[in-house]
């Protein structure tokens, strides 16, 4: 399990971390997506091989298990309970050829063990493709327009976790961000299972 002690508090990167600030350079030169961001584990190994199978094998209970990891994790970084948690959506196409969304599933675990209500607010444009296939500038080239805010979404003044399986570049976070930023939310968080290596 990942040490949040030992990461940047805005994207969870150990690359270039000055542990005196709790920020790595990159986030000292920019400003970040989110006012939090974490990750459990490495996406290397068991954590990997949970993933997909997740994803690709069909084996949807694995979420149940994932999200027990996301909540220890949760409150060992001490973070508020959220007003609600928000899974990073899969376009239309994705999910009914899936037959559901990942990042919900693992939501709605978390949701039970911490408190918190999963709405899935987000919404993602059909047509959009699989970034599994692409390289790390092909993700980071992802159109701003891919993702949309639900209409009446209540997202102002309330602490929003954002959900997702993976974070590689963290691209589809950020987009995400910047959209429920929108709204004004008091504050927003970020939490996934896997971080992929630098």
């Amino acid at each position: 399990m990942l040490n949040p002690q030992a990461r940047c508090l805005y994207c969870f990167s150990e690359k270039n971390y000055r542990p005196h600030l709790k920020i790595c350079l990159k986030c000292l030169k920019s400003e970040p997506s989110f006012d939090r961001l974490a990750a459990v584990f490495e996406y290397a190994g068991p954590a990997a091989t949970l993933v997909k199978h997740l994803k690709y094998a069909n084996q949807s209970y694995l979420a149940e298990g994932i999200g027990a990891f996301l909540a220890y994790q949760f409150y060992q970084l001490k973070w508020p309970i959220p007003d609600l948690i928000v899974p990073v959506p899969l376009s239309p196409t994705h999910r009914f050829s899936r037959g559901y969304n990942q990042s919900e599933l693992i939501s709605i675990a978390l949701g039970k063990i911490i408190g918190s209500p999963v709405k899935q607010i987000l919404k993602r444009r059909s047509g959009d493709f699989s970034q599994a296939s692409l390289d790390r500038t092909q993700r980071r080239e992802m159109e701003g327009s891919t993702f949309f805010l639900q209409k009446n979404a209540l997202v102002q003044d309330q602490t929003i976790l954002l959900i997702d399986d993976v974070l590689t570049t963290g691209t589809t976070l950020k987009r995400c961000a910047e959209v429920l930023w929108e709204k004004a939310p008091k504050n927003l968080y970020g939490l996934t299972f896997c971080r992929a290596a630098e």
